[in-house]
């Protein structure tokens, strides 16, 4: 087979990959035990998802968007919706764990998804030890509430100049030894964890909403305009990340063709809505600069238990009216001891949100060493189906970084990773349902036009002369949009549709898109970095240790090509699965090219290529 013709093959090589995929799975000794239900998906994607969002990204993201933040939760949200759409599709297609690595290798392949597995572990990694910080701090501050105090050293202490918090890895290893229990025992702790953090944000949200001061507090509504709350949904993407998580589990849930779209989209719809609600109800009791970054919700409640509204606006730079004792001058007793009920439930939202990150990042570890891109032991799983070993490895690695991570820093990273991934979800729906090799490129295309369109908004281009630019670029965007809507259809999968595509992955890709160019330059540079870091560890270990690889120099596996009860493939290789061949390549999807005839198969007889 010379170089073209395996080029051609491997921009067909999806459906293959996909069988692949599920073969090896059904006849690993190695599996995770089904035993989920779709409640215990909603719970786990509700609990990853309202935790740092909520404690911390509000007053991150206020700084950027002011009361706006609240239309950057729910833009957000909605460009979540469609992605949320394509993770469902690919959940219900190819339910085994690894959530959008595996999605992406279905798709495009190895090398894209180990760029996408390796942007998850930022996000799953990264994220938990972002919240494990907040954590500590939460607690700190209950303590005090409670009369006592931890010792300074525990939360904060400078080693060579790095801000380190000792106590943050504790609650990583706390919940890194809960998860080598069991699935079904880690899943009852984060559902009762989730259910009392879900209590407490009611309570907030029916206290806080008497005392919102819209006049003040909420306007101007969007002081940056667009481009502040742009830029704080680039921010606050990463708190959606729950979705994703859910997918990781698909390998471990009952019925997943059922059960991973109503885990999926209900677990997002659910959070989207309390972000939203939650942040106009923040934002609006306090000025922005009294909620501070680390404790919003909190600083919000003890301001107005402390401090009139007057008082609020006239001492808004925070001090004064965060620093006051119990007693008769309290202005509102119940949003004095409010703050202290916050400050104990924060920890229970921020458990779940480390915990549920701790417990999807093995399952992708899993997923690549059943690939052959990882070392064969974070495929290894126990006899309650656990994969002990990446689960202890995760831990032990989240807890260092936890020690010297810091939020503000990495926030922007983790979102621009995050929406990276997304947009690859996205593109993987439309590739495995339509049937041209140039789709790709047209993908690539209309991500560029929206890019550009969104830098250029950034930059002000916009305004005088260059007013045509962005209007030029969306215009691009919409001619890819029709030229793939023209492209003909795959048949669809059995299970669960994403709709109406290619329209919906693309509103998908445009909103993750438009995000990702409203991120700063040193944005870009570090996730170009991490990427780097990530295509070294690729190409030095993981290239030569491809499961894929190792099958007879091909992008198909054996268990697949020519194997017994596939014998849709069975004419890809010679006698004994020697020598791979190229004509009569037959497929279950009605997509392919070549003309009916011998060496071929044309429409009628679904064949991949001749030659």
């Amino acid at each position: 087979m010379n170089f073209l013709q395996r080029f051609l093959l491997a921009l067909r090589r999806r459906k293959p990959i996909i069988d692949l995929l599920r073969e090896r799975n059904s006849a690993s000794s190695s599996s995770l035990k089904k035993c989920l239900t779709a409640s215990d998906l909603i719970l786990y994607g509700v609990g990853s998802s309202v935790g740092a969002g909520i404690y911390s990204l509000i007053g991150v993201g206020a700084k950027e968007a002011g009361a706006g933040i609240s239309l950057s939760f729910l833009f957000c949200g909605l460009a979540c919706i469609f992605t949320s759409l394509a993770y469902s599709e690919f959940a219900a297609r190819v339910p085994i764990a690894g959530s959008a690595y595996t999605f992406v290798y279905a798709s495009f392949g190895e090398f894209a998804a180990w760029l996408v597995g390796w942007n998850l572990t930022l996000g799953y990694g990264v994220s938990s030890a972002v919240v494990a910080r907040s954590w500590a701090q939460y607690l700190a501050t209950f303590v005090g509430d409670c009369g006592g105090e931890l010792p300074g050293w525990m939360t904060s202490v400078d080693i060579y100049g790095l801000p380190c918090n000792p106590l943050a890895p504790v609650v990583i290893m706390l919940c890194t030894l809960v998860l080598c229990v069991g699935v079904k025992e880690s899943t009852k702790f984060n559902a009762m964890m989730t259910m009392m953090n879900l209590a407490v944000l009611s309570f907030v949200l029916a206290a806080g909403s008497t005392k919102v001061d819209a006049a003040e507090n909420l306007t101007p509504f969007a002081p940056s305009g667009a481009t502040g709350v742009a830029k704080g949904a680039g921010l606050v993407f990463f708190a959606y990340l729950g979705f994703d998580m859910v997918a990781c589990l698909s390998e471990e849930v009952k019925d997943p063709q059922r059960n991973m779209p109503i885990g999926i989209i209900g677990s997002l719809l659910i959070s989207m809505a309390i972000y939203t609600s939650l942040s106009v109800v923040i934002v609006g009791m306090a000025p922005v600069s009294v909620l501070g970054v680390d404790t919003p919700i909190s600083n919000a409640f003890l301001a107005n238990g402390c401090c009139s509204p007057d008082d609020l606006q006239l001492h808004n730079t925070g001090g004064f009216c965060l620093d006051c004792e119990a007693g008769s001058s309290l202005v509102s007793p119940l949003m004095f001891y409010g703050s202290k009920v916050i400050n104990f439930g924060a920890m229970f939202g921020l458990t779940t949100a480390t915990f549920t990150c701790l417990m999807g990042q093995p399952r992708i570890f899993f997923r690549m060493a059943k690939d052959g891109l990882l070392f064969q032991q974070f495929g290894v799983v126990n006899e309650s189906g656990v994969p002990v070993f990446g689960t202890v490895v995760t831990g032990i690695l989240i807890s260092g970084i936890a020690f010297c991570v810091d939020l503000t820093t990495l926030a922007n990273m983790i979102s621009l990773g995050t929406l990276q991934v997304f947009t690859f979800v996205n593109a993987g729906v439309i590739v495995l349902r339509t049937s041209r090799p140039d789709v790709p490129l047209l993908i690539i295309v209309f991500s560029a036009c929206i890019l550009l369109a969104s830098l250029s908004v950034k930059s002000e281009l916009s305004d005088g002369l260059f007013v045509f630019l962005p209007l030029l670029l969306v215009g691009g965007a919409i001619a890819c949009t029709v030229a793939l809507i023209s492209v003909p259809r795959a048949r669809p999968p059995n299970s669960f549709k994403c709709p109406m595509v290619p329209v919906v992955p693309l509103c998908g890709i445009a909103c993750n898109v438009y995000m990702m160019g409203s991120l700063d330059a040193s944005d870009w540079l570090h996730i170009a970095l991490w990427l780097a870091l990530g295509m070294v560890i690729y190409f030095t270990y993981g290239i030569r240790n491809s499961v894929l690889r190792d099958k007879n120099n091909m992008l198909l596996g054996s268990d697949v090509v020519g194997g017994a009860g596939n014998e849709n493939y069975a004419s890809l290789t010679g006698a004994g699965a020697a020598a791979p061949l190229i004509s009569g390549v037959a497929e279950s999807s009605d997509s392919w090219y070549g003309e009916k005839g011998a060496g071929g198969g044309g429409k009628g007889s679904k064949s991949i290529f001749s030659f």
